[in-house]
């Protein structure tokens, strides 16, 4: 996952360049923003791309182009993923809480 440096360090990622470190550090931040936004997965999305301060500005998805289709296209893949591996599939927020 991709990681700002000041966000991977409150996610107590200690080294951004270990995939295990940084995947679990992605999903604990994931898991804080889906509890941010009430669950919502494209608020989530996007304040994972412009930054959870963007999205409570605007009170939704930025009319940033890029964040845009970062939401969109993160939903296509969800969609698209969630067929093949739901129930299987952890979300971020039980990743986050350690399930």
């Amino acid at each position: 996952m991709q990681l700002m440096p000041a966000t991977a360090s409150e996610m107590g990622v200690a080294d951004a360049f270990d995939a295990d470190d940084n995947i679990q550090g992605g999903a604990r931040y994931l898991g804080m923003l889906l509890r941010t936004f009430d669950g919502d997965e494209r608020l989530a999305a996007a304040a994972y791309d412009a930054g959870p301060q963007a999205v409570l500005r605007y009170r939704g998805v930025p009319p940033y182009a890029e964040t845009e289709v970062y939401v969109r296209r993160v939903g296509e893949l969800r969609k698209r993923y969630g067929r093949v591996l739901h129930p299987r599939w952890p979300s971020a927020a039980r990743v986050d809480e350690g399930r």
